[in-house]
């Protein structure tokens, strides 16, 4: 094992699935002081992803007429947020892994507060640009609290309490995007940047009052299970890499489309990103203390949970956009519902009602029939309503019940890989891992942003709207997609069976 490297828990990598997640609730530290009002605070704070992420796509349109630029330029207010926020991820996971978790969280949440009143005071387009790049590292926000959550809750409470911050993101962005639509067809975009501003402020007093100081890392090596994480020093090497990679990736993903998928420009971005992140796992193989612990990534637990991030976190982007964008199809074209801006957004009510019914269903169950059986159920339901909508997707009920499917599907979803990396790693490489996979998370947005847009491009009539072909051919990938993520899972189980019976002979 390469120097530097502290050897994985047994107990984080055998045995039956089931009962990792028994032993997840003995891990971490002992209960810190203000344990009662840690965990509300910290869900509040995930809370500010979903205040950014959902100032976005809806606000575009009346940000480029207030501030007299284009369209295609005004998108780079949702093209810079996420890319800070992709390129700052791992670097803060590693450090809420560290002793300086708790000022990295209040100093996440100052750039928020600073950029949100940037962006709602911005004279000029580069101001307004500025302000939410300053709001970028805010989508990472959630992996910080779940590194924070294991290591100031009470053991027994760690489990539900990283279930309670997934679904709660989730079912936050349900709930923004009505705000969003009203602030798009009835207010100035503005307002959305004071409300983000609104909302960061308590955070800040909050972390500051409320969370406990940061312990120096127990020294020596008998320090246990509990004590931080001494490699959260920088890497710098690796992070250069790791950032300058994923900036370019995204840059190609949210730009291929504008400067054309088969341009000298595309491929050499593409290059370019290719031999980053290569050079980025060549280092990091090597060095003593790693932005983020190779060994892990590979451990089949945390593979599967990466490679579902990626494909159901596309899918899931893919569906509830085109969604988003079909029910303001005019009624004129046969399939489209004609909903104005803030209907639209109503519509995805119901997102939120399925995140909260996965987060009952994800909480007990995952102890008693084990992660792969939920997982699979938000597989099965992903792809079951890809594939009914594109069969059926004419009426409001129908999209209804799409939208409430997909809450539901891709909350189990979330809840499960955060469960599964959690049970998966040491205590200490907890913030980096679920960092790691929250950039998948990203990443699989991006791709299914960008396949989404060639795919309608491929099928658009005469009236600049996509045909009803286009959404059936979204739709569809987005089922094969799920599907192979479920046949991973497949694979996965008959894999743990099998083991089964040699960890019982040997024991």
């Amino acid at each position: 094992m390469t120097a530097g490297f502290a050897p994985l828990r047994e107990s984080q990598i055998e045995g039956d699935p089931s009962e990792r997640f028994q032993k997840a609730v003995a891990m971490g530290p002992r209960v810190r002081r203000r344990p009662n009002a840690v965990g509300p605070l910290l869900i509040y704070c995930a809370l500010s992803t979903t205040m950014v992420s959902s100032l976005g796509a809806l606000l575009i349109p009346s940000i480029a007429r207030a501030h007299h630029v284009p369209v295609s330029s005004a998108q780079w207010m949702l093209t810079v947020t996420l890319l800070v926020g992709a390129v700052s991820t791992p670097v803060l996971g590693r450090l809420a892994d560290g002793h300086r978790s708790r000022w990295a969280l209040v100093g996440v949440l100052v750039l928020t507060l600073s950029g949100s009143l940037l962006a709602a005071i911005a004279a000029t387009f580069p101001q307004l640009l500025i302000g939410r790049a300053l709001q970028g590292p805010a989508c990472g926000m959630l992996p910080m609290t779940i590194a924070l959550a294991h290591r100031h809750l009470a053991p027994a409470k760690v489990p539900d309490g990283i279930t309670a911050l997934t679904v709660t993101a989730a079912t936050g962005a349900g709930l923004s995007f009505p705000l969003t639509g009203l602030i798009a067809e009835y207010l100035d975009h503005r307002w959305g940047f004071w409300c983000a501003a609104g909302f960061a402020a308590p955070a800040v007093v909050g972390a500051l009052l409320i969370l406990p100081k940061d312990e120096r890392p127990a020294a020596g090596p008998g320090a246990g299970p509990g004590a931080l994480s001494s490699s959260a020093r920088a890497d710098l090497a690796g992070t250069v890499l790791l950032v300058a990679g994923l900036a370019s990736l995204l840059l190609l993903l949210s730009q291929g489309s504008r400067w054309g998928w088969t341009s000298a420009i595309v491929l050499s971005v593409l290059v370019d990103a290719g031999l980053l992140l290569t050079a980025w796992a060549w280092w990091e193989r090597r060095v003593a203390q790693p932005l983020v612990r190779p060994e892990l990534l590979v451990h089949p637990d945390v593979l599967l949970a990466n490679f579902a991030t990626v494909v159901l976190g596309a899918a899931t982007f893919i569906g509830v956009s085109a969604l988003a964008t079909l029910v303001q199809v005019p009624v004129g074209t046969g399939y489209g519902l004609g909903l104005s801006v803030f209907a639209a957004g109503c519509v995805m009510l119901p997102f939120s009602a399925g995140s909260q019914l996965a987060g009952r269903l994800a909480r007990r169950p995952a102890v008693r029939t084990g992660p792969y059986a939920l997982l699979s159920l938000g597989g099965v339901l992903l792809t079951g309503t890809h594939v009914a909508l594109a069969a059926h997707h004419d009426e409001l009920w129908h999209l209804l019940l799409a939208i409430l499917t997909f809450g539901l599907g891709s909350s189990i979803v979330w809840a499960v890989v955060a469960a599964l990396i959690h049970t998966a790693v040491p205590g200490g490489d907890l913030g980096s891992t679920t960092s790691f996979n929250h950039v998948l998370r990203v990443v699989g947005s991006a791709i299914g942003s960008a396949a989404t847009g060639v795919i309608l491009a491929a099928h658009t009539a005469p009236d600049g709207y996509p045909t009803d072909d286009g959404y059936v051919a979204v739709f569809t990938v987005c089922a094969i997609g799920c599907t192979a993520v479920l046949l991973g899972l497949l694979v996965r189980a008959l894999a743990e069976r099998r083991r089964a019976p040699k960890s019982g002979t040997s024991g």
